[in-house]
């Protein structure tokens, strides 16, 4: 149940991006949509999904998804007058993105249904909510959370291989195989699941069977979002504090092979990386002084960053950006979860924006490289 607080959070903290930054109109409307879930949507979900014995049945589930999302428009009518065509969009974007994690979160209780009944609840969901026909287009919000439902309908945990669910989507009949297809391939853009040159003849192969498609624009957007991500691209010169406390550029290592890991104290994953992983893969990079183990920290205060680093140092070059997943390095790779490991080569290049956690994988990725 607490997903749909951390959704809110998610989206919110993640930012729609406007060209002239959101309007008071907007932020006003953000503000209502997060009491209207914390005060009222919260207990009405607990109530039909975990307050009872029983999953209740869908069409009683549907029909009150369909209540929830007649909420929402209210609420948006009230705003609608102070929004730019740019901000209605990203309101739309942001409804339908909540209302299919409802749907998620009845598979997530009707855990007694077979894979097969799940995937036909989730399309029905789709269908019912009118999502398969009449969604305009895509983003990466709406894309992530159509792909978790198909993921979990399907028993896998999201971000796991794809194979599965890729033979399940081309099995599926249109109107839902099209939907389904293109948000498939805008989350793993949005994931950095494959190479620049893979998702780019991934979105060619859409276009060339859907040539007319309402969702092309979307796939052209994020794909464009993903320019500075292309393997040999120029990283921009971005600026760190050491623990020192100076100023250190990236371009102070462009002779370098750079390995970067993006964590945070507060991450458990990024410090049982550090505790079983990093101590091996370190040893057996020191005899390459051209390779630099790079980590640069996300907490919010340096304090807590060098607390870490005072108890548990280690070799490296530490870095601090703080903010967050606010912070620049964070947004320009399109960062959404922790540890995250990339490759910059020499002179600053990018090699791999998505790069193997510390181990073998990791290591032959980086001797390989001159």
């Amino acid at each position: 149940m607490k997903r749909i607080l951390l959704i809110l959070i998610f989206l919110l903290s993640g930012g729609q991006l406007f060209a002239q930054g959101p309007s008071q109109g907007f932020l006003e409307y953000m503000n209502g949509i997060q009491q209207l879930i914390q005060n009222d949507l919260y207990n009405k979900v607990s109530a039909v999904l975990y307050d009872v014995e029983e999953t209740p049945k869908q069409s009683v589930f549907l029909d009150f998804c369909k209540n929830v999302e007649k909420d929402f428009h209210t609420h948006y009518s009230k705003y609608a007058d102070k929004l730019s065509s740019e901000e209605k969009d990203a309101a739309a974007k942001f409804t339908q993105t909540m209302m299919i994690q409802l749907g998620e979160l009845y598979l997530d209780r009707a855990q007694e249904l077979e894979v097969s009944e799940r995937l036909v609840f989730f399309r029905t969901f789709m269908m019912e909510m009118g999502y398969a026909q009449n969604l305009s287009s895509l983003n990466e919000d709406v894309s992530r959370a159509i792909i978790m439902g198909i993921y979990s309908a399907m028993n896998i945990p999201f971000g796991m291989p794809t194979q599965e669910v890729v033979a399940y989507i081309y099995k599926e009949e249109e109107p839902i195989k099209e939907l389904y297809h293109a948000a498939f391939i805008i989350n793993e853009m949005a994931m950095l699941n494959e190479s620049y040159d893979e998702l780019e003849a991934m979105s060619a192969g859409f276009q060339k069977e859907y040539p007319s498609s309402r969702f092309l624009s979307g796939l052209d957007a994020t794909l464009a979002s993903l320019e500075n991500l292309r393997e040999g691209a120029l990283v921009q010169d971005f600026s760190f504090v050491d623990q020192e406390g100076k100023e250190r550029k990236l371009s102070e290592f462009k002779d370098k092979i750079i390995y970067l890991d993006l964590w945070a104290s507060w991450c458990g994953p990024c410090i049982n990386t550090f505790k079983t992983k990093t101590p091996d893969f370190e040893k057996k990079l020191r005899n390459r002084e051209d390779v630099v183990l790079m980590y640069i920290s996300i907490d919010e205060k340096p304090e807590s960053w060098k607390n870490y680093l005072d108890k548990n140092p280690m070799r490296g070059i530490h870095l601090f950006a703080g903010r967050g997943f606010e912070a620049d390095i964070m947004k320009y790779f399109k960062v959404w979860g922790i540890p995250r490991y990339l490759i910059i080569g020499k002179e600053n290049k990018l090699i791999s924006p998505n790069a193997p956690r510390p181990g073998d994988e990791a290591y032959e990725a980086l001797i390989g490289l001159n």
